[in-house]
């Protein structure tokens, strides 16, 4: 008799398939993968592996923002994708940019 079990890959493809949230983030850690590996700038292992997880972690974040702007799930992946291909260092500093302005105008 086959064995009907599903194997670790197919129940991850299946997770990611069907969630739009996981499937953004996986979007944005590959991305993010391809980006320093192009950029050829800095790819020691431990940078690629700890960016991939940083902009995998908050495109996991930003899924509560796209509930709060009622915005489809499907945006999920579109928005894990830009994270990726932005960068943390790039999206902090436009964060911090913004941040310190509010202040400076306070």
């Amino acid at each position: 008799m086959p064995n009907k079990d599903p194997t670790f890959l197919q129940m991850l493809y299946t997770v990611i398939s069907e969630n739009t949230t996981v499937g953004g983030a996986v979007m944005a850690s590959i991305i993010a993968t391809l980006r320093i590996l192009y950029d050829d700038n800095k790819t020691r292992p431990m940078r690629i592996i700890l960016e991939a997880l940083t902009c995998g972690a908050l495109s996991l974040c930003v899924t509560g923002i796209i509930e709060l702007f009622h915005l489809p799930t499907s945006a999920a992946i579109t928005i894990g994708g830009a994270i990726g291909f932005i960068g943390v260092t790039a999206l902090r500093d436009f964060i911090l940019k913004i941040i310190t302005n509010r202040i400076d105008k306070k």
